[in-house]
């Protein structure tokens, strides 16, 4: 008894601090041009760790560099790093990498479980300067569709300046076929770096809007696209199975080229496990 009064205080406090941070659409958030910490923040995320399917075993992710909709329960934990290298011409910094942690609290099938994530950013020029954290909750709603509203980049320290809020639904299919396993497809509404190329550069905010799709191959492979916002991204999610599974993620990031800083490759390798 105890032990379930302490879960869901902790869940009671952290919905109800939910409820003001996603109507922060309506007030005044800055924004920022995503260079480079911005966005590999995003590559570090707790989709990369993959998720938790049938019988607890790990599977690969359904999305990179995105939010979906999926999210840790409690008992979960999950942690992840990420490294990109911008491709384009006439750039004074091309590599980056951030770190990230977090845990699952609540039960997103019985009430709404709440997903608790704390990122590093700038790993590459000043280690452990930049950092935030990042809160989401998430709700299955039918069989394999879930919804979820989050913000990210709530807490703030070491000049961060942006915040980035959103709802999601991603939906899941299993596939009975030798190759083709399963499908999934997210979409998305947010602020933030969620915004138009144009809207970031002109230093405005707005609603844009995100989503990808993703094939799931012998059940251990994912190939994905996805829009986020300004641009296209291409990749694959493989868990390497093992006494503690390891998801990685490589992506080719805005293929189509209309960010302003071009395209750049990015990997993430997580992990995440469910406690006793």
């Amino acid at each position: 008894m105890p032990y379930r009064l302490l879960r869901d205080g902790l869940l009671a406090v952290l919905v109800v601090g939910m409820v003001p941070v996603c109507g922060a659409s309506a007030q005044p958030i800055q924004t920022r041009l995503p260079f480079l910490q911005n966005e590999s923040a995003s590559y570090g995320a707790g989709e990369i760790a993959g998720g938790l399917g049938n019988e607890g075993r790990s599977s690969p992710a359904i999305a990179i560099g995105i939010p979906t909709a999926r999210g840790a329960e409690f008992g979960t934990l999950f942690g992840g790093v990420s490294y990109q290298r911008y491709l384009g011409p006439n750039l004074s910094q091309r590599d980056d990498g951030a770190a990230v942690t977090g845990l699952g609290l609540g039960d997103a099938r019985k009430t709404i479980g709440v997903e608790v994530r704390y990122a590093v950013y700038d790993l590459v020029d000043d280690p452990f300067s930049e950092g935030s954290l990042s809160l989401k909750a998430h709700r299955h709603v039918y069989r394999s569709l879930s919804i979820a509203v989050g913000i990210e980049d709530l807490v703030q320290y070491g000049g961060w300046d942006s915040k980035s809020a959103y709802v999601v639904a991603s939906q899941t299919l299993a596939l009975n076929r030798e190759v083709i396993t399963g499908a999934s497809a997210t979409v998305g509404v947010g602020d933030g770096r969620f915004n138009t190329m144009d809207r970031l550069s002109n230093g405005t905010n707005g609603a844009g809007l995100f989503g990808g799709l993703s094939v799931q191959l012998v059940d251990r492979i994912n190939v994905m696209g996805v829009w986020y916002g300004q641009d296209l991204s291409v990749g694959l999610s493989a868990v390497v199975p093992g006494p503690i599974p390891v998801t990685i993620t490589p992506a080719w990031v805005s293929v189509l080229g209309t960010h302003t800083f071009g395209d750049r490759v990015a990997l993430s390798v997580g992990t995440r496990l469910r406690l006793p």
